[in-house]
C-alpha cells in the first residue's frame, strides 16, 4: 500500500477545479470591492463619471488577475492552466449573474467586455506564477 506525498493543493483535476472556483469567487469579491471604491471616489468628485465603463473594466481585470494568481499559486504546477481555469469559471459566475439581475433594453456589449477582460486577467494572473523560483540556497550564495 502506498501513501501519496500530494501537497495539500494537489495537481488533479478536482484540486483544479476547485482551486478554478475558489479563485473566481475571490476574485468576484475582490471586484465587487474595487467596483465599490471606484463608485465612493466618483461619489467625491475625484473620479468623473464618465469612466464609469472603464472603471468596471479595470476593476474585472484586477479581480480576475488576483483570481488567476490564487488558483496558480494553490495548484502548483500547470499554473498558465490553472490561470485559464479561473477565468472560466470567473466567465461562468459573470454570465450567471447577467442572466439572473439583467435588466431588459439593457446593451450587452459592456458584458462582452466584461468577459474578455475576464479571460484575459485570468490568463496573466497565471503567467505571473509562471517561473517562480524560491529564495536561492545558502550554499550557491
Amino acid at each position: 500500500m502506498k501513501k501519496s506525498n500530494k501537497k495539500e493543493g494537489g495537481t488533479g483535476t478536482k484540486a483544479l477545479l476547485k482551486n478554478a472556483v475558489r479563485g473566481a469567487v475571490f476574485g468576484m469579491i475582490l471586484t465587487a470591492a474595487f467596483i465599490f471604491l471606484f463608485s465612493v471616489l466618483m461619489l467625491t468628485g475625484t473620479l468623473p463619471e464618465t469612466l464609469s465603463d472603464t472603471l468596471i473594466l479595470v476593476a474585472v481585470l484586477l479581480g480576475s488577475i488576483l483570481g488567476g494568481l490564487y488558483c496558480a499559486g494553490k495548484q502548483g504546477g500547470g499554473v498558465v492552466t490553472a490561470g485559464l481555469t479561473a477565468a472560466a469559471a470567473y466567465v461562468i459566475l459573470v454570465l450567471l449573474g447577467t442572466m439572473l439581475f439583467r435588466k431588459s433594453g439593457v446593451d450587452g456589449t459592456l458584458t462582452l467586455r466584461v468577459l474578455i477582460a475576464a479571460v484575459a486577467g485570468g490568463c496573466f494572473g497565471g503567467v505571473l506564477k509562471l517561473h517562480r523560483k524560491g529564495k536561492k540556497s545558502k550554499l550557491r550564495r
